[in-house]
């Protein structure tokens, strides 16, 4: 369970913790029992992005300046979060490491928020008592043959064929979707296998199917996300995939607390689009069922940067399927989405690198008979989906953050309106693996016009091992918003290995 840790996302706490950790104990001959990963993440956070909505309490996340009541405002404001995880695996001595129980939990609170209470994502007030924990994962591994191994429960899916718990942060968010797609916990069956010789893996695959939202047992109005992967290793440092992944949706849009789907407010909450089928705003919104399909093939030689110097990697995928409008008629979705990015480690240490990266979505055109934009799972999930390799901390989300989750660009689908931006930054490890000085940024634009330009300036060290501190400051200029939104962080990140 302790995997590599880049760099450069070291802070990325609403990543999979599993892939947060890192290679720093030897493996050992016969694995123990009972394997334990603790993650802690504190930060402190001044800013000038409010929340207008004094109920809004807990987790708020989505689009800056959207319906989640964020925007900026001539007055800053300070707090401070915090999140603690913990994740097990056991595995009985008796079967030899062949099967295991994997079971992760968490606490979020910003500190003061709330106490004596019950509710996620709060119980930091004084006398503290709050009934809080958050199940993160709880399922069985089986490993039936060599190297293919079936994990059923509630597990972190993302869309590439790699396994979120045997698999390093680079393997998930520079491979396949990067995340973009699709990247959250969902309760389900997946199968995940390689296959080689002496020489080293030769092919990969991953299939399972996931249930999003289970309602009336007795009737068929769930959604169901099914997903197949295949990836190729072709030469030294190469990796080729070939990608589908499917959504049957038959939940009407009323599915979470939130309503699901394309037309519902959570997906325009999130940064997704919001489709409005109705004839004028009197009426009452039709009830929308979906079956989305996406299908994907991505490339990358040395995407890790861990057998080389050089690393470029690439995506393109196309967004197809359907829309059923209760008493209007279906409606065709065809649209597209490719992300690139090269890096460069120019000199010693991991933080050295320089890196720049391209994406790019289809836009929604005019019209009731065609969907040309793109669908994330943002759009059937809170969080469902992240974009984890631009290094914005506003422009885009911050995927450090711990309760407050918001930025201009919340969604890579742009609300169906489209999305070109390039990123990119230059890390300098002063004292390697010790001490890095950091400089980043991106600019974002879609059909209609340009969504805002970032710039960030990012210091961190290491004080003692698996653990960063880190002082942030990151501003994004010309957006819509009433005031440019800035913000400094200083953030504490520490992994905690068994």
């Amino acid at each position: 369970m302790l995997l590599a840790l880049s760099a450069a996302l070291a802070g990325d706490a609403s990543l999979p913790a599993e892939a947060r950790a890192a290679d720093v104990a030897p493996t050992p001959s016969a694995p123990a029992p009972l394997r334990f990963l603790g993650v802690v993440s504190a930060r402190g956070v001044l800013t000038d992005v409010v929340t207008t909505n004094p109920l809004v309490t807990g987790q708020v996340v989505g689009s800056l300046g959207g319906t989640n009541s964020t925007t900026t405002s001539e007055e800053s404001g300070a707090y401070t979060e915090e999140r603690v995880g913990a994740f097990f695996t056991y595995s009985p001595a008796i079967l030899d490491g062949r099967a295991a129980l994997d079971a992760g939990f968490e606490v979020d609170f910003a500190w003061g928020d709330q106490s004596y209470a019950t509710g996620g994502n709060t119980g930091g007030a004084f006398g503290g008592d709050q009934v809080n924990l958050q199940t993160r994962r709880l399922g069985a591994r089986v490993e039936w043959f060599e190297s293919q191994t079936v994990v059923a429960g509630l597990q972190f899916v993302g869309d590439s064929v790699n396994d979120p718990a045997t698999s390093k942060l680079d393997d998930l968010v520079r491979s396949g979707g990067g995340l973009s797609l699709f990247g959250s916990e969902a309760t389900g069956i997946a199968a995940y296998g390689k296959v080689g010789d002496r020489g080293g893996e030769r092919l990969r695959y991953r299939a399972g199917v996931f249930t999003l939202y289970e309602q009336a047992f007795a009737e068929g109005d769930d959604v169901t996300l099914f997903v197949a992967d295949v990836q190729a290793a072709p030469a030294y440092a190469t990796r080729a995939g070939l990608h589908a992944w499917a959504i049957r949706d038959r939940a009407g849009g009323t599915a979470g607390i939130a309503g699901s789907g394309p037309g519902s407010a959570l997906s325009e909450l999130q940064g997704g689009p919001r489709l409005d089928f109705r004839s004028d705003s009197a009426e009452v919104a039709p009830e929308v069922d979906t079956d989305v399909v996406w299908l994907a093939a991505d490339a990358g030689y040395n995407a890790g940067l861990d057998m080389g110097r050089v690393g470029v990697r690439g995506v393109v995928v196309m967004n197809t399927g359907r829309i059923y409008v209760a008493d209007h008629g279906d409606v065709d979705i065809l649209g597209g989405y490719g992300d690139i990015e090269a890096r460069f480690r120019y000199a010693m240490g991991k933080g050295s690198v320089a890196r720049v990266e391209a994406v790019l979505a289809s836009a929604d055109h005019d019209g009731d008979d065609v969907y040309t934009g793109l669908l994330t799972a943002n759009s059937w999930g809170i969080a469902g989906a992240i974009h984890a390799t631009h290094g914005c901390y506003l422009l885009f989300p911050d995927t450090g953050s711990i309760n407050r989750e918001v930025a201009v660009v919340a969604d890579v689908s742009g609300g169906g309106r489209g999305l070109f931006a390039v990123t990119g930054g230059l890390g300098w490890d002063v004292i390697p693996e010790r001490v890095n000085v950091s400089v980043g940024g991106g600019h974002a634009r879609n059909a209609t016009g340009g969504l805002g330009s970032e710039a960030n300036l990012r210091v961190s060290a290491s004080p003692f091992p698996l653990a960063t501190v880190a002082a942030v400051g990151a501003g994004v200029f010309g957006s819509n918003l009433p005031v440019t939104p800035w913000t400094a962080l200083l953030t504490f990140d520490w992994l905690v290995p068994g």
